[in-house]
């Protein structure tokens, strides 16, 4: 279908560019595919787009360029007649979108050329991600390292959802899956499906990846995290529940695998203890790991246990290194775990039952959910709000040091799922699920003065499903090459 387009302006050559511009609908609102003919077939070499904000927005706009590359191994460049296709990605839905297309040649008199367009597109009904509660809008003039956010959300099938700083919807998955677990690697969004993993490429183009049923992979949760070369993905197995963890190229293939059971049990036999009254078979959901970090400083994988600790080990041999965790817990009555347990400096709190571990300036960020176990007894602490924290940990006094926290006015109580991730320095982003308790997830902005850039809030649907983690992204600037 073709949409309707409105040609402002074309700064080209004759000799380079023909025919009539035509725009063709994608997958969804947010897509659209550029069409035209280039007649510099040799000098060709890219293609960019830039998307401008709309009236009023401090939301930077979304730029891409495409190598000539990129766009012949697609299909959208034909070497032989011409024919050029751009893929539009990140467009408003509802509304006219003014969008500058500039193609590069070799020519050094012609080297750039512009086309200025509006494409407008249909309108989109998201539910509550099109209809939030502004509790306090992106107002201009704010600074913010950055101006696009993914939510991963498993209430709908259409993970990812890209919201901007106003919130926006400006994109939504194409897979048909609604998944927990879900990732921006090499420029495409990677997530799950059953045993499979999938990539879905900014046009909105699907392909499986690879499918692990036959190493004992039974499903995935949780998150997807950037790892030393590739991803950290978290795995269910037959063996075990959410206390395995892969680590995948850009292809699927496994790099590593990293299995707490197998660790923690060697490192409890090492000191003495009984692993059987702490590490348990599926479907026994003991340890509960929610989310992974690379530490590059000492070469570590940093892995969350909800039930447990934070544990950090070396990335290669798996050998505990450190345990960060409340010490009413139960993983603390055994000497063998006990031994690795960092000391906390005054006026810093333990993390609880914390999620989306990150390490920006070599500190470990994390959302502290506030919550105790649910498995593991002695449960330890619960409190009645949540906050995020971040530590600075220091393995020559092995002591772990509080050097940062938010609490909002009123506190928020969110015990399960949640986020925080740092952008630029100081530039956070901050999820809140089953906020309140149990009625919203908020997404809330602070600048780097610590001021709330913006606020919003979206019904929670089934539990957690709305935006169980939420993370940056920069769309300012994608070069595919």
């Amino acid at each position: 279908m073709v949409a309707f387009v409105c040609l402002l302006s074309v700064a080209a050559e004759p000799a380079q560019i023909a025919g009539r511009i035509q725009v063709s609908e994608g997958p969804t609102p947010f897509i659209s595919f550029v069409n035209t003919t280039v007649t510099d077939v040799v000098g060709f070499n890219s293609a960019q787009f830039l998307i401008f904000p709309k009236t009023g927005s401090a939301t930077r706009p979304i730029k891409a360029r495409y190598a000539r590359s990129y766009l012949e191994a697609r299909g959208y460049f034909n070497p032989q007649n011409g024919n050029l296709t751009i893929p539009v990605f990140g467009l408003y839905a509802g509304r006219p979108n003014r969008v500058s297309i500039n193609l590069g040649f070799n020519d050094r008199v012609h080297r750039l050329r512009r086309i200025n367009i509006v494409i407008t597109t249909p309108a989109y009904d998201g539910g509550t991600y099109s209809n939030p509660t502004v509790i306090q809008p992106r107002l201009l003039g704010t600074a913010l390292s950055y101006d696009f956010i993914l939510l991963k959300g498993y209430a709908q099938n259409n993970t990812p959802i890209i919201i901007d700083s106003d919130a926006e919807i400006r994109w939504v998955g194409t897979a048909g899956v609604g998944a927990q677990s879900c990732m921006l690697f090499d420029n495409a969004f990677y997530l799950t499906s059953g045993t499979s993993l999938l990539r879905t490429e900014f046009d909105g183009v699907t392909t499986p990846v690879a499918d692990y049923s036959a190493i004992g992979v039974t499903g995935f949760h949780h998150n997807i995290d950037p790892g030393r070369e590739g991803m950290i993905i978290d795995v269910d197995t037959v063996d075990q529940t959410e206390s395995v963890n892969l680590e995948v190229d850009a292809d699927g293939a496994v790099l590593r695998t990293w299995n707490l059971a197998d660790i923690i049990s060697a490192a409890m036999v090492a000191g003495g203890d009984d692993p059987s009254l702490f590490v348990y078979p599926a479907p026994n959901d003991w340890f509960h790991n929610n989310t992974c970090a690379y530490r590059s400083s000492d070469d570590s994988l940093i892995v969350s246990s909800r039930e447990n600790f934070v544990i950090a080990i070396d990335y290669d041999t798996g050998n505990i290194k450190w345990i960060l965790g409340d010490t009413t817990k139960h993983w603390y009555e055994f000497q063998s775990l006990r031994e690795f347990s960092l000391s906390l400096a005054q006026g810093s709190l333990p993390p609880i039952g914390q999620h989306s571990l990150s390490m920006p300036g070599d500190q470990l960020l994390l959302f502290d959910d506030g919550a105790g176990s649910n498995f593991q007894q002695p449960p330890g602490e619960t409190r009645n709000y949540s906050a995020p924290r971040k530590y600075q940990i220091d393995l020559g006094a092995f002591e772990a040091t509080e050097t940062w926290h938010y609490y909002p006015d009123p506190s928020v109580y969110s015990p399960f799922c949640s986020s925080v991730y740092e952008d630029a320095p100081n530039n956070y982003l901050i999820d809140y699920t089953l906020g309140g308790p149990y009625v919203y997830t908020g997404i809330v902005g602070l600048d780097a003065l610590g001021n709330v850039a913006f606020n919003y809030q979206y019904d929670e649907l089934n539990f957690c499903g709305t935006a169980w983690n939420a993370i940056q992204i920069h769309w300012e600037d994608v070069d595919l090459e």
